[in-house]
């Protein structure tokens, strides 16, 4: 009997010895090396489409996007009446999308109204964000501009080779239900410039995720063409005097909204 003690307590020791053991390994072994990296994507918008939309477009299709947190940086550029080059702050935000299948209703219950001729635009990807703050009364809108040489710094900081709003531009990938990875999704950065750094609060619209339209009765009783759109709604705490120090925040979660086309298509 006191030898069957004497090898419950022997074994019961080890375990526990063990057991220790592996948690303080733990502590050493890389994060990466547990998990594989999100690279900073932690902020998700799934693709989602209502009944509605799905009855009323065969051709839907929906992006699956993940944002990083939107950050600065400071880039040496050449004035542009002087060409003294100087530090200029930008601001940018890096995207990665994945187009996912969309299940089309195969009997359609009901003929959309409004439906135009010809659904808008072929299935390209072409992204368009805007920026537009909403603490101040003067109404300004900022468009992400192309400066290959803020990108070539954003890909040295990140890591990443991220493509700007032009170079990305290409036919929508074919939906796929695979793992995200480098050869099914799309890299992108969107970049903002001569932010004013008074500005603390601003929405950005991210355009061009999926080609969800509805066609509604404008101001003059023209159609108008409202695009499915990603909203997100930013803060920048801090102060004016000291930009490169600022965090930016998001406010609430990203969400699908429908968004007034700035020229609605012609029918054909």
């Amino acid at each position: 009997m006191r030898q069957l003690l004497n090898l419950i307590v022997g074994k019961t020791t080890s375990f526990l010895s063990l057991a220790m053991l592996l948690g303080v390994l733990g502590t050493f072994v890389p994060q990466h090396a547990v998990a594989q990296s999100d690279e900073g994507f932690r902020h998700k918008i799934p693709p989602t489409a209502s009944g509605v939309e799905r009855n009323r477009q065969a051709s839907l299709w929906v992006m699956e996007v993940d944002i990083k947190q939107m950050r600065l940086i400071w880039v040496d550029m050449p004035d542009a009446k002087t060409g003294e080059v100087k530090p200029e702050l930008f601001y940018y935000l890096c995207y990665r999308g994945i187009n996912r299948p969309v299940a089309v209703p195969a009997t359609r219950e009901t003929q959309p109204k409004n439906r135009l001729d010809s659904e808008p635009g072929p299935a390209i990807f072409i992204p368009e964000f805007t920026l537009i703050p909403t603490d101040t009364d003067n109404k300004q809108e900022f468009i992400d501009v192309i400066v290959p040489e803020v990108v070539e710094q954003i890909n040295k900081k990140e890591r990443r080779k991220y493509k700007n709003s032009v170079t990305v531009v290409g036919a929508v990938p074919k939906a796929t239900t695979e793992k995200i990875n480098d050869d099914n999704a799309i890299y992108g950065v969107a970049v903002f410039r001569g932010i004013n750094p008074e500005i603390d609060r601003f929405t950005i619209y991210m355009n061009g995720f999926s080609n969800g339209y509805e066609v509604t009765e404008g101001p003059d009783g023209e159609p108008l063409v409202n695009r499915k759109t990603i909203m997100q709604k930013v803060w920048r705490p801090g102060d004016e005097f000291d930009p490169e120090s600022l965090e930016l925040s998001y406010v609430g979660d990203p969400e699908w909204v429908f968004r007034p086309d700035s020229k609605p298509p012609a029918a054909k």
